[in-house]
């Protein structure tokens, strides 16, 4: 079976590739209704807009809340907050989908005006849009493409060897395993993809990028009564964490205690003094940033000595917190100082488009496999943390077919080595696998010319 890919071109640079993969919206009359929809609820001029036009908007939440007195129920989005009525079959839908990808599509029909600077916009949900999920497909191609490729492809990269060790430690927070997450840390030179991977997995998994966020808005905003983000996501991306200055750097120390209980544990603890319950949702985090630090863009002899949890280690101590606990909690971390850019590794067709696993079979493929690393047995009796770790990213790598050895994987979690180190450098069996793949699939690229979003999305 040949891998069924697709591409596209972007009309309209407020959309990312992300919202055009999801709604598969690839042509310009799609992606012009798509912009159109999306917009309300990403910029709050274009939300006072659709309020004004009584327009129909598409959004995802970052949250919800109830208000139980007014029996209403409350979305928070990028531009603002929107609210209807909590009925019981809008009820069961959030239930339903609580940890899911989830869209609404409804009328913004009016404005609640809190404050001079603050509203509440009122809107008629018309509809639920759910991911699809092609298991089929995913199933079949599982049994005859290794399932790291497949992963690769689902992001718009070719499955080489370091295309493959440039991306693991943004895959592994995707999977939990012996009832635990797996959090990575990636620092690396500008332009190496981070934030569109993460866009890209945003779009295909439960997961969300963000820079480092306050505690209300990680756990639970007492004076709202929304929960945050760890209670609606099961991978959080946070993005820029090499800028963590400022009032982001209060937000970091605000957050590190509740930080290293829910890493280790899923329990999320709201302040003291909300009326709210703990609530315990394994989250995997992957911490990325560029490499602007000379902490970490040193090579002297006494930097190159230290292996990257050291670094990790001299870098953090300058946040005022004390490191080691929440360094304890990292499976892995990638510290690239070499300048590999994205375009570099990208899998381009023969009109230089960037090529992505169909959407629907990509979350197919991802969700099968998160199943799977679940069934892995334990491969070793842990007596320290990095015994932990080990045991996850093996059964992470043996699901994924990445195959190294165990003293490898125990130089890779103690950060002795990184996967650009093991994988890079293999030669003749991947390069051979490589060269099939590409001649299956760049003649079977995927031609979409028409979309509708009421029939894309269910």
């Amino acid at each position: 079976m040949k891998v069924p890919l697709v591409s596209f071109t972007k009309f309209f640079k407020e959309l990312s590739d992300a919202d055009i993969l999801t709604f598969r919206a690839f042509d310009k009359q799609s992606q012009e209704q798509l912009l159109k929809l999306l917009l309300p609820s990403k910029k709050p001029l274009h939300l006072e807009k659709a309020y004004r036009n009584n327009s129909e908007i598409v959004f995802k939440p970052e949250s919800i809340s109830i208000g139980h007195k007014s029996n209403m129920v409350y979305f928070n989005v990028k531009s603002g907050t929107l609210c209807t009525e909590l009925t019981d079959e809008l009820f069961d839908v959030i239930l339903e989908f609580e940890q899911q990808q989830v869209y609404f599509k409804g009328t913004v029909v009016d404005k609640i005006v809190k404050s001079e600077n603050y509203a509440i916009y009122e809107v008629e949900i018309n509809s639920v849009y759910t991911a699809t999920y092609d298991f089929d497909t995913a199933k079949q191609l599982l049994q005859e493409y290794k399932p790291i490729d497949l992963l690769m492809y689902a992001i718009g990269y070719k499955p080489t060897p370091i295309a493959i060790a440039c991306k693991l430690s943004q895959l592994l927070p995707l999977f939990v395993f012996d009832d635990k997450a797996i959090h990575t840390f990636v620092f690396s030179a500008p332009r190496f993809g981070k934030s569109k991977t993460a866009d890209i997995l945003s779009g295909l998994t439960n997961a969300y990028k963000t820079i480092v966020p306050s505690p209300a808005r990680l756990v639970y905003d007492g004076r709202s009564g929304k929960y945050g983000l760890t209670y609606w996501y099961s991978v959080l991306y946070i993005d820029e964490f090499d800028k963590v200055r400022g009032r982001r750097l209060e937000k970091f120390q605000e957050c590190y205690e509740i930080l290293l209980t829910g890493m280790s544990d899923g329990l999320w603890q709201r302040d003291i003094s909300a009326k709210a319950e703990d609530f315990r949702n394994l989250v995997g985090f992957c911490f990325m940033g560029n490499i602007r630090d000379k902490a970490f863009d040193d090579y002297t002899l006494a930097s190159y000595a230290k292996n990257n949890r050291e670094k990790l280690h001299e870098y953090l101590e300058s946040y005022n917190i004390a490191p080691e606990p929440f360094i304890e909690r990292i499976t892995y971390i990638d510290i690239i100082t070499k300048p590999i850019q994205a375009y570099q590794l990208l899998n381009y067709n023969e009109n230089n488009k960037v090529m992505y696993l169909e959407p629907a079979v990509s979350r197919a493929v991802i969700k099968l496999l998160q199943d799977k690393v679940i069934e892995q047995p334990i491969a070793k009796r842990a007596e320290c943390e990095l015994d932990h770790h080990f045991n996850r990213m093996k059964a992470v790598l043996q699901v994924l077919q990445v195959d190294l050895d165990d003293a490898t994987i125990e130089s890779l979690v103690q950060g002795d080595l990184m996967f650009i180190d093991v994988l890079s450098d293999d030669k003749q069996s991947q390069q051979t696998e490589q060269t099939e793949h590409k001649e299956k699939t760049d003649k079977n690229e995927i031609k979409v010319e028409e979309w509708d979003l009421s029939s894309a999305v269910r």
